[in-house]
């Protein structure tokens, strides 16, 4: 800008002495300062046109740039969307686990304390010991250098519904087959037993005794066997928009003496959650139980406007409680701990639940009381 203005300045100088020496009819001057005049003209405009040549460049430089930068604004959103929105919980955090940035689903598992976030120090003690696994997630770990400072990124997956489906696939494949070969063994004994048991009368009574027998354990085993094949028979739900009071109503009609709180709405399969809130109930008095509390609330939301997207219900009583390994078995298909029962109650309650997207867990104590708790 100082080179300009000098340039200005001394054309300026240069036109005032050209018109006296004009004015003073000095020809050889006014020739010389004309020369000068123009020659500075021209340097000057050279300089200008140079300018105008970079400052064109300039500006294609910053529309690729903005161009540029729009782009990577549109990565950043389409990043930030897709952290925010997944359901897996991702920290950078340093090596002893003070976090610097994590998404939502790792603000629902990391602790704050103090306004200090800290990963929980099971995660550190998985990652330290180089754990495929923790607390039903899978876990994955990347040692990064940001800004020349060593950096973690710690990726979380809840894994735990996808291994109840493939658990229980797996059980139904061996439901399948066992009551397959099961039948078409009893088939025939059962065509043969009654057709020896209704033998003449020439016959020993004591043939068509053991025959009876015969025919009455396979009936007895049939329908033994047919009681474990609704595990592999649950059809997809037909969901309808029901209330809770629909369902407590239902239930209080059965067991008159239970509690029930809370109100809404569940899309869901009616006869299906009437099915398995029964069957808590149910398991519920059988423990020993002399209350049994029905409750629901609303399930908290990952989205960022706090809408509602489903409910927890519980089912609390208190009976004698489960130990530890009992809750650890009390899904598995045939485990039981009653000397009369099948060991198919909660497995096909958790069947149900899988089946409209949720999970139920089991919360107890020896001597404490138990909790289901359904998540929908």
């Amino acid at each position: 800008m100082r080179t300009y203005l000098l340039y200005i300045a001394g054309i300026v100088a240069l036109i005032a002495c050209l018109v006296f020496s004009i004015q003073a009819h000095l020809i050889w001057p006014s020739i010389a300062l004309g020369i000068a005049l123009l020659w500075l003209c021209v340097s000057m405009y050279g300089r200008i046109d140079r300018l105008r040549y970079a400052y064109h460049e300039t500006e294609k430089e910053n529309e690729k740039l903005h161009v540029r930068l729009v782009d990577a604004e549109r990565q950043l959103q389409y990043l930030r969307q897709l952290t925010e929105n997944v359901d897996t919980a991702i920290f950078v955090c340093t090596p002893d686990g003070r976090i610097d940035w994590m998404n939502h689903a790792g603000n629902q598992l990391a602790s704050i304390k103090n306004n200090v976030q800290q990963i929980p120090s099971s995660i550190l003690q998985a990652i330290a010991d180089h754990a495929e696994m923790v607390d039903g997630c899978a876990l994955s770990t990347v040692l990064l250098r940001i800004d020349g400072q060593r950096r973690l990124v710690v990726a979380l997956k809840d894994v735990s519904m996808l291994m109840q489906r493939q658990e229980m696939d797996a059980w139904q494949q061996l439901i399948r087959v066992l009551t397959h070969e099961i039948m078409n063994s009893l088939t025939p004994i059962i065509s043969i037993s009654e057709t020896l048991s209704s033998s003449p009368e020439g016959e020993r009574q004591e043939s068509a005794e053991a025959f009876a027998v015969i025919n009455r354990r396979c009936h007895s085993l049939l329908d033994f066997v047919e009681s474990y094949r609704q595990l592999t028979r649950i059809k997809a739900p037909e969901r309808s928009t029901i209330t809770f009071d629909q369902l407590f109503e239902h239930l209080k009609g059965l067991y008159p003496g239970l509690k029930t709180q809370g109100e809404g709405t569940l899309f869901a399969d009616r006869a299906q959650m009437e099915q398995v809130l029964i069957n808590l109930v149910k398991n519920a008095y059988e423990s020993g139980a002399t209350e049994v509390e029905l409750t629901v609330h609303p399930l908290s939301s990952n989205h960022k406007d706090g809408s509602r997207v489903g409910s927890v219900i519980r089912v609390k009583d208190n009976g004698c409680g489960m130990s530890p390994d009992v809750v650890d078995h009390a899904f598995i298909p045939f485990f039981t701990t009653k000397p009369s029962g099948t060991g198919i109650g909660l497995a096909l309650c958790r069947q149900i639940i899988l089946k409209h997207g949720g999970t139920i867990t089991i919360d107890s104590q020896e001597g404490c009381g138990t909790t289901f708790i359904i998540k929908l």
